[in-house]
């Protein structure tokens, strides 16, 4: 199962009727409006953003 990066609800990749691809990675969809919110602000929803905390927390030597 995939999630939807927009609403969050898991999505069957074998049957999902809307998919995106963005960086070489495919995005699946529960419906066509949280697509084609994807679409419009495809960083908006990306997983990676605010995973990594960037270099915050980590002291320079």
């Amino acid at each position: 199962m995939a999630k939807d990066p927009v609403c969050g609800m898991e999505v069957d990749e074998a049957t999902a009727q809307w998919t995106s691809e963005h960086m070489g990675k495919t995005y699946y969809f529960c419906a066509p409006g949280c697509k084609k919110a994807f679409d419009e602000t495809p960083m908006k929803y990306m997983e990676s953003e605010g995973e990594h905390g960037g270099h915050e927390g980590h002291s320079a030597h």
